[in-house]
């Protein structure tokens, strides 16, 4: 054998056949397969730890901020309405409560009201706002939205006995007036008067939750537009009774001999494959 023969021959030896080649790219198609498997499966992981995360913080936050709102209002002012398409959980913010010695009732031609001076713990001052109500003894929903019935009554104007101006706190006796638009229907065995000046409503409606702020009206609105919106991703499905429905998102509890009334709120927050459920009951701890 020449020299120049078995050159070639070595040269010949050097490389891949077809057959290897095609080996080899199915080989590595396997591995990108199998690896872009591992990887899809661990993202698709992730993303969902993330949505559920970031469907428990909405849920909480809301559940929360209605739970604190409800816990500061007017006793008996919760009240629930809606269908199908929307449905509203209304009630009345307390901005403030204090004892009174002395109210005017109905029929009399007194609209004085003493109250003790509106001062806290610290020594501030609360400031009636300019649509301010004072409510005493309210029982039913009813007798704090519908002004006719007399357990709620405009405050005129506030006044004592030093310089004649509520937010000093410079009465002599810690004991204020509050003239009244008309008498009230009947007294508190507790003497509790609270005061507020408007209505608040959460609503529940094409799959978010809006908060809508009011004056306090008889007939409760049922929102299907405005207000501020507050959660997304529901999928509550809703009933046409308010009060019946099985995923209706809020429901009032009459009070019985054992129990106080109080307000059920159930959110079912929802996104691609992942569902998270909030279910909380709120009892108002003032007494009227």
């Amino acid at each position: 054998m020449s020299i120049k023969h078995a050159k070639f021959i070595k040269n010949n030896q050097i490389g891949f056949t077809l057959v290897e080649l095609v080996l080899v790219i199915a080989l590595l198609g396997i591995v990108a397969v199998s690896v872009s498997g591992i990887l899809g499966g661990s993202i698709n992981a992730i993303t969902n730890v993330a949505q559920r995360e970031e469907l428990v913080r909405a849920g909480s936050f809301i559940t929360e901020r209605i739970q604190r709102e409800l816990r500061s209002a007017v006793p008996n002012s919760v009240r629930v309405a809606g269908n199908a398409s929307a449905q509203c959980v209304e009630f009345v913010p307390m901005n403030w409560n204090t004892v009174y010695l002395k109210i005017p009732l109905d029929g009399t031609s007194d609209d004085t009201v003493d109250v003790l001076e509106f001062s806290d713990i610290s020594n501030n001052a609360f400031v009636l706002g300019p649509n301010s109500f004072a409510i005493v003894y309210p029982t039913t929903p009813n007798e704090v939205y519908d002004v006719s019935l007399n357990h709620r009554q405009t405050i005129n104007s506030c006044s004592d006995d030093g310089d004649g101006n509520c937010a000093t706190l410079d009465d002599s006796d810690n004991i204020i007036q509050l003239e009244v638009s008309n008498g009230f229907a009947q007294q508190s065995p507790s003497k509790r008067l609270y005061i507020a000046d408007r209505a608040v409503s959460y609503c529940l409606r094409n799959q978010s939750i809006f908060r809508h702020e009011s004056s306090i009206n008889a007939s409760q609105t049922v929102y299907t537009t405005g207000g501020s919106l507050m959660a997304q991703n529901l999928s509550n499905v809703l009933g046409a009774n308010p009060q019946t429905g099985s995923q209706n998102p809020f429901k009032k509890i009459n009070a019985t001999m054992q129990r106080n009334a109080s307000t059920q709120t159930f959110l079912v927050f929802s996104e691609n494959d992942e569902s998270v459920t909030f279910m909380q009951e709120v009892q108002v701890p003032n007494v009227p």
